[in-house]
């Protein structure tokens, strides 16, 4: 063979190696989509929300007696003076006879308060942590 004959030889493979790098890159690129598409969908059915909180799921968070839902009273704080004596009580500040949720302030004490409601009397108290008793002239 001539040296004519090898040079088109070896330029005809040159010739054909771009259109198979084409087709081998095709092929890759085929590969990673098909093995991405793959992982996305198992992501979507294996992993959680890494901000909540493992133990709680759905059949966790489902009562298991009925919940019985009513008005909610949260004492704050309470004011004994010589001439008034308040209730902070949801944010607002009542005086004895004043209603708060559908509860009637009865009675102000240091310690805590009473409430009527429904005709049912009940004493909400202050911890004994946040009781100060300050005592005229100290």
């Amino acid at each position: 063979m001539s040296e004519m004959n090898l040079r088109r030889q070896a330029s005809g493979v040159r010739r054909q190696q771009p259109f198979f790098d084409f087709l081998r890159l095709t092929a890759y690129a085929s590969l990673l989509t098909a093995l991405f598409c793959a992982f996305a969908a198992s992501a979507q059915e294996g992993l959680r929300d890494p901000t909540q909180p493992t133990a709680l799921n759905e059949r966790a968070r489902a009562p298991t007696s009925p919940v019985v839902a009513g008005p909610r009273w949260r004492l704050q704080s309470t004011l004994i003076a010589e001439d008034r004596r308040l209730a902070v009580i949801n944010g607002k500040t009542l005086r004895v006879g004043d209603a708060v949720d559908s509860a009637t302030l009865v009675e102000v004490r240091a310690d805590g308060v009473t409430l009527e409601y429904e005709r049912v009397r009940m004493d909400i108290l202050l911890l004994p942590a946040s009781v100060r008793v300050k005592r005229a002239g100290s």
